[in-house]
């Protein structure tokens, strides 16, 4: 894996009981590789909002996350938030709504939230869209990546556990 050792150590130490991981990047940034061995090196269960998106009728495979997909992927994370088990949400999350939803959700059922933001850059999040059978148009890629810089400074007041940042140009 080519997150820097010391970076994994610390997502490792603020994930555990009492926690809902929320990824956040640019298409393309790693986040759905980072889950799945997260996952697998954990315990946890990952909801992906892309997973909820394929099973919406009508899906093309185009289409950004919509709001049924959003709906049906916070259901599942209000589920097992409330059985107990650590979840990593698995989206770009550019949009504050979105972690404040995700983050409603894990307060309600007395857990915080850890941010995990990958930093790729963009050459290297247009480069693995490319590479994709469900790819994201180079333009939304862009626009997520200036939205994932722009949000770094509130992150820390949105009332989250933490906040790490992640380099994940080589995942």
């Amino acid at each position: 894996m080519s997150i820097l050792s010391h970076e994994l150590a610390a997502v490792v130490r603020e994930m555990g009981p009492g926690r809902c991981v929320l990824l956040m990047g640019a298409s393309g940034s790693g986040k759905s590789t980072l889950a799945a061995r997260l996952a697998a090196a954990t315990g946890a269960v990952v909801v992906s909002y892309d997973s909820h998106q394929r099973l919406t009728d009508g899906d093309t495979g185009t289409e950004p996350v919509g709001e049924r997909a959003l709906a049906a992927a916070w259901a599942e994370l209000d589920g097992h938030c409330a059985a107990g088990r650590l979840a990593i949400v698995d989206g770009t999350h550019c949009q504050p709504e979105r972690r404040a939803a995700v983050r409603a959700i894990a307060a309600a059922h007395g857990m915080g939230t850890v941010v995990l933001v990958l930093r790729a850059s963009l050459p290297v999040c247009l480069a693995r869209q490319g590479l994709r059978q469900r790819q994201v148009p180079d333009t939304d890629v862009a626009r997520q990546h200036a939205a994932v810089t722009a949000s770094l400074p509130a992150l820390v007041g949105e009332g989250h556990t933490a906040v790490l940042q992640l380099t994940a140009d080589g995942l």
